[in-house]
């Protein structure tokens, strides 16, 4: 099966390339430059802030290209519509800083598009004895709390040059390792959307490694993350308790992130959405690493997770065990979060 994906991997990759590098030219031409948005230099070029363009674009085109069978499925059409609905409030906050809440608005309506019209959901055995309307209620607030929460967290983790791109990219390699080798029946279309969305980053990685020529912004990682939080609940079909949990230990470094900076601003009575400078990579940034490290390290984190979750599908008889290491590994994260504060540069 794997070979039939060869040739559209390859294409959608070289098209987010020759993307990206349009986007970097036109920018340039036209002046649509921005400083780094997370304002951590002050100093550097001016470079354009809306790289998700190219990555939908490639994306949709490389899908539409792989998998013309399915372009008037009603579930294919949601996640267009949805994924459109989410790339617009992205490109509108690059373009003119949207409120927390107006960029919610956007998201919610996206996961909302998915939950009503594809009828994409949570769907899991572990609750035999729930009535339906509990059951269906269960349903459809964890689809739009996790569709939520996953966009949001990738959009925090979006604070250094290549950082959200190539974490995504790991996490979604690891899916697709497990969905082809691990998993009972495989969705074809589903296979082939998470394939192309690493395709279209691959493609456009090389301009967003440090130092950045042109940044993913608010467009390119809401997408990113609204697609990961959209596959990985339409793929969740009747699931059990570990495969329910394999989407969180593959994307656990974002997810902590975000969880931790809502929990600590809850904690001192900001907003949970309040922007600040506190998250994960910017206290590796003022303990003294340069940018590339502090992807690297957090880079290798989430190898380390996405192995665990790889043993979690091989090793049947040590899962208890494979999921105590990643508490522990979590409580580790939270010493390590809690040493960093207020760490001042160095």
């Amino acid at each position: 099966m794997l070979a039939e994906f060869i040739m559209p991997f390859l294409v959608t990759a070289g098209l987010s390339f020759f993307l990206t590098a349009s986007l970097v030219k036109l920018a340039k031409r036209y002046r649509w430059l921005d400083r780094d948005p997370h304002k951590l230099k002050p100093d550097q070029e001016r470079v354009p802030s809306f790289g998700g363009v190219a990555l939908y674009l490639s994306f949709w085109l490389g899908s539409a290209w792989l998998m013309p069978f399915n372009l008037f499925t009603l579930e294919q059409w949601s996640i267009f519509l949805a994924a459109s609905c989410v790339l617009l409030v992205g490109l509108a906050d690059d373009i003119w800083e949207l409120r927390p809440w107006q960029k919610s608005v956007g998201i919610l309506l996206g996961a909302h598009i998915i939950y009503f019209m594809g009828d994409i959901q949570f769907s899991t055995t572990l609750l035999p004895e729930v009535s339906p309307w509990m059951f269906n209620l269960i349903s459809y607030l964890l689809t739009i709390a996790w569709i939520f929460f996953v966009t949001n967290a990738i959009n925090l983790l979006d604070g250094i040059d290549g950082l959200a791109a190539s974490l995504s990219m790991t996490s979604l390699v690891t899916l697709i390792i497990t969905t082809y080798f691990f998993s009972l029946s495989i969705r074809f279309s589903f296979l082939a959307m998470l394939i192309l969305l690493v395709a279209a980053i691959i493609g456009f990685l090389p301009f967003n490694w440090c130092p950045a020529k042109i940044y993913l912004g608010d467009t390119g990682a809401l997408f990113i993350g609204f697609m990961y939080a959209t596959l990985t609940v339409s793929n969740l079909k009747n699931a059990s308790f570990f495969s329910l949990l394999l989407p969180v230990i593959l994307y656990v470094v974002p997810l902590f992130d975000a969880f931790y900076a809502a929990f600590r601003r809850i904690l001192k009575g900001q907003s949970p959405v309040r922007a600040d400078q506190e998250h994960l990579h910017h206290r590796l940034l003022r303990l003294g690493l340069k940018e590339s490290q502090v992807v690297w390290a957090m880079l290798g984190i989430t190898m380390v997770f996405s192995l665990l979750a790889l043993f979690i599908q091989v090793f049947n008889q040590w899962r208890q065990e494979i999921l105590l290491l990643v508490g522990v590994m979590l409580i580790g994260l939270v010493v390590i979060m809690a040493k960093l504060a207020g760490k001042p540069k160095g």
